[in-house]
């Protein structure tokens, strides 16, 4: 009787599929110790979006969340997905860096690292599987799956072995999109299996089109010896299978299953209950949970997709989803087929809606993708599009070689400039993956977590308390209000930052029924707003609510400031404004926003001489860098753009003159 052995990713994957990563430690601590006792082959708790949503939206160190989870849980191995050479971030670190990153998760807790690449290049395994080794941890070496004309099942068996000759301790064939129907998995399965049978093999998909139970069976038969599932609650749709089901089924066929049903009873039971708070808050879309074998041809992964549709309901553009996704597999062609595994699976998605959402093809392109179009990721699977690759890149000189030899040393350096910063070499670690987010985390750990005030002014009708507890749901996302510019005089709409994570915006109330209507006085980083809110199913609620502005105005312009409870106008009456935006002066040109975002870098000042295509401002949306460049050579007249505020579409950056 052949052993069959599982690891569960609840922990992990799962919830990234379904619900963005937005499982704090504390929703599971409770249950720790007994998955403790189920008999995993392995949990997969960290790496993928863990260590980045850990410290931009629930306020842990994943460090420390590692620790805990090893100390709830000693008897099981804890295990990680590590991007290679990108390790967790979006671009290529350098050797010591990625030496230094494997180095201190062992040390936390790791026992085996699952290791890829984007583009399958194996020269961008080679150092982490050499230092995974090195700390006496399980490497195991990983096939990003993907179909496409280039994509062949000898290209795949020549690929492990090369992983073998590295050293690694096992295979994974990672299926992110859940593409790989039953035949597909057999025939792989079976081509490795006989090309390198000492070493064992691990089989990864989703459920995204409904193929992978099929598929799990098929690849068990043809000789898999680990599969990935995930409890029943956060198990189906963008997740993978149930780890129950699969249990019971090769039992049925038998299969030697060493799993305790009667704990995994007690984790489907808990997770049930995590499940529903998260369904109630709407974090769980129930587009996660659903089939959609269109994922057969636009090959989005589970995790990619949860995070496109939170991404695109932040741009108030959820109608572009099905747009967007049939724009993936055109710039997937375009860019020569690459897996759509993050970090690429993440550059392809966020191109084809900034393709979308700029009615241009490639008009906005992010600093991921130049640098991919460069060579810096690795050999692409097929040659990029010429015509594509020109216009992106104009005349950038391509790489050559491995783009990582090219790189400094950075982890002493940093930790050098980083200086009480840092209280540790994990604390440098996180912040040469994520700079702004790891900065903001510290700031925010030495004042102790502070809750962020909110304050209430009662002007009309009945009202609520605010609630101050966060709502993971919504966090991050990008309020907007009419507030007086900083660059010109009147009024212009510009985003809240999304900075007060405490702050429960009154219409999640009211989607419980709850009236919150009334003008209000919300603190946000130190700046009193005064905002109107009506619910849209008042009887007066087709007439615009009073802009809200700021109690004390940060510069001198002229307000019109809403008054307290003044009569709504006529349904058909059209609304009136408080301030016209002033335009640029003649001869002036506005570089506005592409697209929403925050403002990650500001590269210019006022005074300054520019040149057409020079970089002013880089935006971070959707998880990439954008460029946005100087449209003409001229003068900085002046830098609305602020590092760290949040701007949305067409929002002015900068003025050139």
């Amino acid at each position: 009787m052949r052993k069959v052995q599982f690891t569960e990713t609840v922990l992990r994957d799962a919830n990234q599929s379904l619900i963005a990563t937005r499982l704090p430690y504390s929703k599971f601590e409770p249950i720790l110790e007994t998955m403790d006792k189920a008999g995993f082959y392995s949990a997969e708790v960290w790496g993928g979006a863990t260590f980045d949503v850990c410290l931009r939206y629930l306020r842990e160190d994943p460090w420390d969340r590692l620790r805990k989870i090893r100390a709830k849980m000693p008897n099981t191995k804890l295990q990680m997905l590590l991007r290679g050479q990108n390790i967790l971030g979006y671009k290529h670190y350098p050797d010591d860096v990625v030496r230094k990153f494997v180095e201190y998760s062992v040390k936390n807790g790791i026992d085996i690292i699952r290791i890829f690449d984007a583009l399958n290049d194996v020269r961008n395994l080679e150092v982490a599987v050499d230092e995974t080794v090195k700390q006496g941890a399980h490497a195991s070496g990983t096939i990003s799956y993907t179909t496409s004309p280039v994509h062949t099942l000898d290209k795949y068996v020549q690929m492990v072995k090369e992983m073998k000759e590295m050293g690694v301790s096992s295979f994974c064939i990672k299926d992110m999109a859940g593409i790989m129907g039953p035949k597909e998995a057999y025939d792989l399965v079976s081509a490795i299996k006989d090309a390198v049978p000492e070493l064992p093999l691990v089989v990864h998909t989703h459920s995204t089109t409904g193929l992978a139970f099929m598929t799990y069976l098929k690849a068990v038969e043809a000789g898999a010896d680990v599969i990935d599932t995930a409890i029943s609650p956060f198990s189906g749709g963008t997740s993978q299978p149930a780890t129950e089901t699969l249990a019971y089924a090769l039992r049925q066929l038998g299969y030697q299953v060493d799993l305790d049903d009667k704990v995994l009873v007690q984790m489907a039971d808990f997770f049930k209950g995590v499940r529903a708070d998260f369904l109630k808050d709407g974090t769980l879309d129930p587009i996660s949970m659903a089939t959609d074998t269109q994922c057969l041809n636009y090959q989005i992964p589970g995790g990619m997709l949860s995070n496109l549709i939170s991404q695109l309901k932040m741009m108030n553009a959820m109608d572009k989803l099905d747009e967007a996704l049939a724009e993936t597999p055109k710039v997937r062609a375009d860019l020569g087929y690459p897996p759509l595994v993050t970090p690429t699976s993440q550059m392809v998605g966020s191109q084809a809606v900034q393709n979308v959402l700029a009615g241009e093809r490639y008009k906005v392109v992010g600093k991921e993708i130049k640098a991919y179009c460069r060579g810096e990721y690795g050999r692409t699977p097929a040659p990029i599009d010429p015509d594509i690759q020109k216009k992106i890149l104009g005349d950038t000189p391509l790489v050559e070689g491995r783009f990582a030899d090219s790189l400094e040393p950075e982890f002493e350096k940093t930790k050098k400039e980083l200086g009480a910063t840092a209280k540790s070499d994990e604390d440098v670690l996180s912040y040469i993956a994520f700079p702004q987010v790891a900065m903001a985390f510290f700031k925010d750990r030495e004042a102790g977590f502070p809750v962020k005030e909110e304050t209430k002014k009662v002007e009309t009708k009945k009202t609520a308390p605010v609630e101050t507890a966060p709502i993971p749901a919504w966090q991050g996302h990008v309020y907007y209000a009419e507030v007086p510019s900083p660059v010109v005089p009147g009024y212009t709409t510009r985003p809240i930052p999304p900075f007060a994570a405490s702050y429960q915006p009154p219409h999640l109330k009211m989607g419980r029924g709850e009236d919150c209507t009334g003008n209000f006085t919300i603190t946000i980083d130190g700046k009193p707003f005064q905002v109107s809110v009506v619910r849209a199913d008042a009887p007066d609620a087709a007439a615009p609510v009073a802009a809200a502005a700021p109690v004390v105005a940060p510069v001198a312009a002229p307000a019109a400031p809403a008054p307290a409870a003044a009569p709504a106008p006529a349904p058909a009456a059209a609304p009136a404004p408080a301030a016209a935006p002033a335009a640029v002066a003649a001869g002036e040109t506005a570089v506005n926003s592409p697209m929403p975002g925050n403002i990650f870098k500001v590269e210019c000042q006022v005074g300054q001489s520019v040149k057409a295509g020079d970089v002013l401002v880089v935006l971070e949306a959707m998880k990439m860098e954008i460029e946005v460049s100087a449209p003409v050579d001229g003068t900085v007249k002046a830098v609305a753009a602020t590092v760290g505020t949040a701007v949305n579409t067409d929002d002015l950056l900068v003025t050139i003159g």
